[in-house]
């Protein structure tokens, strides 16, 4: 007679036991991809979001802090010292932030020195924009950390978001005359075809 013992046993899933195991996992990846596209469209969009929100602030505090004007502008292509000729309504391409001594609220034609460049940030995942319908491409803060020249008012957006209605994780970014900064749900313009 042959003894068996504990070690001598085999293992292994039989093919029913494989085949629930596939169809559990399909069915968890069913239910979890959407959940998880929708977190990083939102992490996207609250990352740029909240960069330009605190490069307000930022620029607000600095122009306050240095007693001069602090402005903001958005960023040449290809460039860290220079701003765009013509406003793009897309902020998402980058932007600097530079202290402004003549406190003119119009963009500036010439590289702006190195000594007055506070931060820049370039472009990232064109996915994700910051838009400003009416885009001057400028923000500018006086001594006092109030707006001058055009107030600011955008919104992010996600492009690759297509439901009629435009995109409920759309943030909408203001800028009061105080120099404030206001993050609140977008609500598109029902003219506009969403956002």
């Amino acid at each position: 007679m042959k003894k068996t013992g504990i070690f001598d046993s085999q293992g292994g899933f039989t093919l029913v036991e494989a085949m629930v195991t596939v169809a559990v996992l399909v069915i968890l990846a069913t239910i979890a991809v959407p959940g998880l596209q929708a977190f990083v469209t939102r992490s996207g969009m609250n990352a740029i979001r909240d960069e330009f929100s605190i490069a307000l602030q930022r620029a607000r505090l600095d122009a306050i802090s240095r007693n001069t004007c602090v402005s903001i502008c958005q960023l040449a292509d290809g460039k860290t010292d220079a701003c765009v000729v013509k406003a793009r309504d897309g902020w998402h391409e980058g932007w600097i932030v530079y202290a402004n001594d003549s406190c003119a609220a119009v963009l500036p034609t010439a590289a702006i020195a190195s000594t007055h460049v506070i931060a820049v940030r370039q472009a990232s995942d064109p996915r994700f924009q910051l838009i400003q319908p009416s885009a001057s491409g400028l923000v500018t803060f006086d001594a006092r950390g109030t707006q001058i020249g055009q107030i600011f008012s955008g919104f992010t957006r996600d492009t690759q978001y297509t439901k009629a209605g435009g995109n409920p994780l759309a943030r909408k970014i203001t800028v009061t005359l105080q120099g404030r900064v206001g993050v609140a749900k977008h609500e598109p313009k029902a003219s506009s075809g969403g956002a």
